[in-house]
């Protein structure tokens, strides 16, 4: 058998150099019949069967090499024939989903990603739901890091009556994004989620939350105002709205939320705290401290010591004679055992207070030690030496007047506490805050807001960004048009047009561009999957103000944008450049240039690999054709910090086949020159360069003569 099959391969090769490519087949097919695990052979059969139009038969012959591989572990080489497959016939979807696992199992994330999306699409497409959701839920858990992704997937949920696993997903997404504070795509998330939720109370509290972050105060308590309408006793909206006005500086309507706030549990000492903070800050100094007096003990309770003593002491700086404030911040003092200060404040008071009169902080505190203090019911007899006279007039005393005088002391504490409190009862301080503040009396009308966001513009979305080369950028992206780099040249017009919007030159690029794209089938299959470009006034139909918004909030610069897009070159940098770079070699070897040149662009951004991956661009161009993309490439190679000589000489050989190839042949010469000049026994520089002589009718005399005159030509190297 193997006689036979040498016989027939050797026939095979024969055929195919006199171009008899049907005679090929059949030896080839015979080859295969006979030892079928030739997957060699096999696969040149399905490049024949490709050559003379017969795709059907061809496709059977790569399912087979594609398992081979696939099976026993030659991922990239299975990959570069599935592709071929998907090139003979694109109907088969199924081919998108082993391509998908295939480059997942080997790290390539961002081309997994893309496959899926194609899968996606395709189910979408044709009302296939449940594996549209479960594609979906392969691609969260693939890229958890992908907002397209896992907004896509809630949107799905969403609209598939599963509107609870929509919210968790939304819920999700916007809590990753306020752990890293993109308050502007917070925003436009909200977006997409009032609409699909329009009566979620927490997305709109979280939408005027992220309001007050972007500075805008007056939208966010407009949003909260109405909310607070339909739940007037809702404490969290009340909270929100204090913060607004505290940070607005609006005093009044800030005390007056706050008292609304107290009503419904006067024992929330952070509310308290808060309304003290706004009388501070409002200047109503009196009215801070009849708050501070009346709510110290609970404060002390509270483990808030260190509070007091700070509003204390800015009182005293303020109101520096009001001996209440001087008594209890010496109390304070006690407490936290500054000595020093209680000493300076025992100095400063103008007349001294007596203690037996007012009860103190620390007093309060000792109160409740002493009443449960137990008297000893019997106590040890004191003998006193007393005088005659003494005597005598102790035996005078009525029987009713005698004191113990064992327990007299603790008569004399019980009577200084009882006439304590009886002093703090009297010189309490009523707070009536109506007479003290406007808050009864101002007009609630400014409480009444509509749901607006219209005075948001994209400046104020924007990050700040950098200066940057327009021109340069745009010289560089006409570079990639010419390549047919479309995909890189529409990025880059985009990034420009960040920084000039008004650039007349980029717009036209980018419609050249779009131009393109609109001709491929992926343009078709992208715009299914990814978010709305922009969002009209009909997505919000029970918010017209919002919806006002959303147009000025949409970037009107470039309307084929996607929210959140996410290019699958993104992922690259997570993925191993050198599988990239090795799918790239497979692709090339089955003919998939465009996909090779795809792949290689990837595989160049780790420096260490960018001449060779150039180089190979280069060849992938001079294949089809495309002399001019091939030039460019390799002049970018030659300018590379990171060159080699070894890999200068092989860019100029290939440089000179590429001038030999598009009949520039002076050019290759010079080129064949240069290199020559470097290493006279490089590969077959020699042989190349008479052939070249010969066909310009060049007599050379010698080999030195001739590197001599390459110094005197142009060297592209």
């Amino acid at each position: 058998m193997a006689a036979n099959k040498d016989k027939l391969l050797e026939s095979a090769q024969k055929s195919l150099k006199k171009k008899q490519v049907a005679k090929a087949i059949r030896d080839y097919a015979k080859v295969v019949e006979l030892d079928p695990v030739d997957v060699r052979s096999r696969q040149k059969l399905a490049e024949l069967y490709v050559r003379t139009g017969k795709n059907v038969e061809a496709y059977e012959h790569y399912e087979v090499v594609a398992k081979y591989f696939s099976s026993n572990g030659f991922y990239l080489k299975a990959i570069a024939i599935y592709k071929q497959m998907q090139r003979l016939d694109p109907s088969q979807v199924a081919l998108s989903g082993r391509m998908a696992e295939l480059n997942e199992k080997q790290g390539l994330i961002g081309n997994a990603m893309s496959e899926y999306r194609n899968l996606v699409g395709y189910y979408e497409r044709n009302g296939m739901v449940a594996d549209t959701l479960k594609v979906l839920e392969t691609m969260r858990d693939l890229d958890a890091a992908n907002l397209n992704v896992r907004i896509k997937l809630a949107e799905v949920y969403t609209a598939n009556e599963r509107a609870d696993e929509g919210l968790a997903e939304f819920e999700a997404v916007l809590a990753d994004l306020s752990e890293k504070n993109e308050f502007d795509k917070i925003l436009k998330l909200y977006k997409i989620i009032l609409p699909l939720f329009p009566k979620n109370k927490k997305m709109q509290m979280g939408l005027a939350l992220t309001l007050y972050e972007k500075g805008d105060l007056k939208k966010g308590i407009s949003i909260l105002s109405g909310l607070l309408q339909e739940s007037p006793q809702n404490a969290d909206i009340l909270r929100l709205i204090v913060r607004g006005y505290n940070d607005l500086k609006e005093w009044n309507n800030a005390a007056e939320i706050s008292l609304q706030l107290l009503e419904l549990d006067p024992s929330d000492l952070d509310i308290r705290e808060l309304l003290i903070k706004v009388y501070f800050d409002s200047n109503q100094l009196d009215q801070a401290l009849s708050e501070l007096e009346e709510w110290k003990d609970a404060f002390l309770k509270a483990d808030r010591l260190e509070t007091l003593k700070n509003y204390y002491e800015v009182l005293k700086e303020k109101l520096p004679n009001n001996p209440l404030i001087l008594q209890t911040l010496d109390s304070i003092y006690e407490l936290t055992g500054e000595g020093d200060k209680l000493l300076d404040i025992l100095s400063e008071k103008e007349e001294p207070v007596e203690t037996t009169e007012e009860e103190t902080l620390s007093d309060s505190l000792l109160g409740s030690v002493i009443d449960d203090i137990e008297v000893p019911s019997e106590v040890p007899s004191i003998d006193l030496e007393l005088s005659q006279e003494e005597e005598e007039a102790i035996v005078d005393l009525p029987i009713e007047e005698e004191l113990d005088l064992q327990l007299e002391a603790m008569d004399e504490i019980a009577l200084t506490l009882d006439q304590e409190d009886a002093d703090v009862d009297d010189k309490l301080i009523e707070l009536d805050l109506r007479d003290d503040t406007d808050v009864g009396s101002q007009d609630t009308t400014d409480l009444e807001y509509s749901f607006e966001m219209d005075n948001v513009d994209d400046e104020s979305l924007e990050p700040a960004v950098a200066e940057r080369d327009i021109a340069a950028d745009l010289e560089e992206a006409e570079f990639y048009i010419q390549q047919g780099l479309y995909v890189e040249a529409e990025k880059l017009c985009s990034d420009v047009l960040v920084f000039a919007p008004d650039s007349e030159e980029c717009q036209q690029k980018l419609t050249e561009i779009h131009q393109y794209l609109h001709t491929k089938t992926e343009e078709s299959v992208a715009e299914s999957t990814d978010l709305p470009a922009e969002l009209s006034t009909e997505d919000f139909p029970e918010f017209p103000d919002v919806a006002e918004s959303v147009d000025v909030l949409t970037d009107e610069t470039d309307k084929e944008q996607k929210v959140f897009r996410t290019d699958v070159d993104e992922q690259i940098a997570a993925d191993d450049m050198e599988s990239h770079y090795n799918l790239g070699i497979a692709y090339r070897e089955m003919g998939l240039l465009d996909d090779a040149v795809s792949e290689f662009t990837k595989a160049e951004k780790d420096p260490s690999r960018y001449v060779d991956c150039q180089t190979l661009k280069g060849l992938c161009y001079s294949e089809k054709g495309e002399f001019d993309s091939a030039e460019l490439v390799f002049q970018q190679a030659l300018d590379s910090p990171h060159l080699e000589e070894e890999q200068r000489l092989s860019l100029g050989y290939e440089l000179a086949g590429l001038y030999g190839s598009a009949e520039r042949l002076e050019d290759a010469l010079s080129c064949y020159q240069s290199v020559m000049e470097k290493d006279q026994n490089y590969r077959d520089i020699r042989e190349k360069i008479a052939a070249l002589q010969e066909r310009l009718g060049i007599v050379s005399d010698s080999d030195a003569g001739m590197i001599e005159e390459s110094k005197e030509r142009i060297s592209f190297l």
